[in-house]
């Protein structure tokens, strides 16, 4: 993980004293975020997106399901100004977490992610970064 005010944990799934199906929990300033528990019905591979800055710099976050077959999804983070207008533009890499779910994140002013099947199966998914809350703002609901 990058830093900043995430953390993620994972739960179910596997053998011992852990049954079910294998989720995803994803917290802000360690409060509950978001759960995201494998599925084959949920369609949507990009689940949520958040921005921040941890130690003056400017972070982004990503996270998801991984596809039910095929290589992992390619995660564009873009928007935001680099000097002289460019847009500030990266691809990074989607970090398999327990065999159902991904993460991606970078360092950078970026305002949106854009998430694509690299075989071409799906469509496209953009979200716009939500903005971190502050530590030990009120709780609200997922991305």
């Amino acid at each position: 993980m990058p830093g900043g005010p995430w953390a993620v944990r994972r739960s179910g799934g596997g053998g011992g004293h852990r049954r079910g199906r294998a989720a995803l929990e994803v917290y802000e300033h360690g409060e509950l975020l978001d759960v995201l528990v494998a599925s084959r019905l949920a369609p949507r591979l990009l689940r949520g997106a958040r921005r921040s800055t941890g130690g003056g710099r400017p972070l982004a976050l990503a996270w998801g399901r991984l596809p039910a077959r095929g290589p992992l999804p390619v995660v564009e983070f873009t928007g935001g100004r680099l000097p002289l207008r460019r847009r500030a533009r990266a691809v990074a890499p989607a970090v398999p977490v327990s065999g159902a779910f991904w993460l991606a994140w970078v360092e950078g002013p970026f305002t949106t992610v854009r998430l694509r099947d690299s075989t071409g199966d799906a469509p496209d998914e953009r979200l716009r970064l939500a903005r971190a809350r502050r530590a030990g703002a009120a709780s609200g609901g997922a991305a």
